[in-house]
């Protein structure tokens, strides 16, 4: 391949990684605003840091392939040839980024969601002291020998398991009716 087509593959090669990760910031940003009391500042950060990732990484494949000997009898066959393994790299490119949008997006509407839940109760959300081991709210206890064994295990009868209001009440006493036949 001589220098006139090195440039040519380059130059197109770049301009489509360019054009397809103002795409993917553009439409990751719409859709990590999307999601319900996000913050435009942090969705802003996000879509810039994934299509900063993008661009390097793809751009990165691009000069690498740009070294690679793919054969063909014709100068214009070779660039084609490259043409085609960049925009099929690009199109896998395109569709992990993708999926890391969408991961972000479904963190940010359970962060959102969490936020929402503990608003409405007036009160602030527990942190635990290590972040590996989620907060207990209440213990659980059980009867259930499937248990694992950080669970307590009760007898019947034992004061700490709680009762329901049907057990405090007595049993129900149903009226006897008349067989119908």
């Amino acid at each position: 391949m001589d220098d006139s087509a090195y440039i040519l593959f380059l130059i197109v090669g770049i301009a489509l990684v360019l054009v397809d990760g103002q795409v993917i910031y553009r439409s990751g940003l719409r859709y990590l605003t999307d999601t319900e009391g996000s913050e435009q500042q942090s969705a802003k950060s996000m879509a810039r840091m994934v299509s900063v990732l993008f661009h390097i990484a793809v751009i990165g494949l691009l000069l690498l392939i740009s070294t690679l000997d793919v054969g063909g009898d014709s100068v214009m066959e070779v660039v084609v040839l490259k043409l085609g393994i960049v925009l099929i790299l690009l199109a896998l490119a395109h569709f992990v980024t993708l999926k890391m949008l969408n991961r972000m997006r479904d963190r940010l509407d359970a962060e959102n969601l969490t936020k929402k839940r503990y608003g409405a109760r007036g009160e602030e959300r527990p942190v635990s002291p290590n972040p590996d081991v989620p907060v207990r709210h209440e213990p659980v206890i059980t009867n259930d020998p499937t248990t694992p064994a950080r669970f307590k295990a009760v007898q019947p009868g034992d004061p700490e398991i709680p009762t329901t209001v049907q057990e405090r009440r007595g049993p129900i006493e149903r009226p006897i009716l008349p067989e119908t036949r």
